[in-house]
Formats: C-alpha cells, sequence, structure tokens
C-alpha cells in the first residue's frame, strides 16, 4: 500500500472533493484521481462512489 495513495484518502474523506484534497497536497486532479484507483484496486474494494458532480465513500 503507497502511503500517498492513503494520505490522499484521508483528505478526501475530509473534504468530499478529489480535486481539493489532490490539490492540498500538491496533485494535479487527474494524478489524484489515479492515486484512489490504485488504493482501490490494491486493497481490492471500492472506496468511493463518484459522479459527475459528487463523492461519497462507501460502507467499506
Amino acid at each position: 500500500m503507497n502511503l500517498d495513495h492513503l494520505a490522499l484518502f484521508v483528505r478526501l474523506a475530509t473534504t468530499h472533493n478529489i480535486s481539493m484534497a489532490g490539490k492540498e497536497l500538491g496533485l494535479s486532479a487527474a494524478v489524484s484521481s489515479t492515486y484512489i484507483n490504485k488504493l482501490e484496486e490494491s486493497l481490492g474494494v471500492k472506496l468511493v462512489h463518484r459522479t459527475t458532480r459528487k463523492v461519497s465513500l462507501s460502507e467499506e
């Protein structure tokens, strides 16, 4: 597990916004989204529900 990916997820859980969470850590929105995807793949679970307007945490 990559600690940068985990740090981004912690910020995402607080802000509910991938772009904002990434910006706080000096990452672009595209890189932030990729990091979350990689974290989900490494854990084998979907961590967030994404729509074009909203991000919410999954039950997992």
